[in-house]
């Protein structure tokens, strides 16, 4: 096979993979129990993900506030780390604080949304396992990835309440984990997409 050859099928083969995983999340998006795996999911990581981060905090009643940050459009997206951002406003619910950080949210919404869709296909595949053409087994093993990899953004934090000296050559790769993460999430998503007949 040619070079030339291997160079158009590599974006053929994007092209059918993209368009198959489309098809799947279609899917799931027909599907009651789908859309609530999808909902579910994504919202059981988003809440995770903000806990773990410090975005929210729930426990002793606080009342309830909201004080917003001087200059806070100037604030948008100023970094407080690698994958962290700038606050612009805290909120107090009664029981729950909320720290209101437009860059940090962004980023737990859209690794949110992929664990959501890993596991709604993960779904789709342990609940029709002959309309997948995949048995059971290999539905729930390919959500693993997607459950390990979609924890990678919470990794300093994790170390940090743990209590782990991580030396600065280790905390520095944890800027890598994110996107490291969310590709993953997305190779799974392509894989487990890949096992659905739609």
């Amino acid at each position: 096979m040619s070079e030339a050859t291997v160079t158009r099928s590599v974006p053929r083969r994007a092209r059918r993979v993209a368009s198959r995983t489309r098809r799947a999340l279609g899917l799931v998006r027909s599907r009651r129990d789908g859309r609530l795996a999808f909902g579910g999911g994504t919202l059981a990581y988003l809440l995770v993900y903000m806990v773990a981060t410090g975005a929210l905090s729930v426990g002793r009643p606080v009342g309830f506030d909201v004080v917003v940050a001087s200059d806070p459009l100037g604030k948008l997206f100023a970094r407080t780390g690698p994958v962290s951002f700038e606050p612009l406003a805290l909120v107090d619910l009664g029981l729950a604080r909320v720290l209101l950080a437009p860059g940090d949210l962004l980023l737990g919404t859209g690794l949110a949304a992929l664990v959501g869709a890993n596991l709604a296909l993960t779904y789709l595949a342990v609940v029709q396992p002959k309309a997948c053409g995949i048995d059971t087994g290999a539905g729930v093993l390919a959500a693993v990835p997607a459950l390990l990899s979609g924890t990678a953004c919470c990794g300093p934090v994790v170390l940090l309440a743990v209590g782990v000296t991580a030396s600065g050559a280790l905390v520095s790769l944890f800027a890598w984990l994110v996107p490291l993460g969310a590709l993953s999430l997305l190779a799974s998503l392509a894989y487990v997409a890949g096992k659905i007949a739609v």
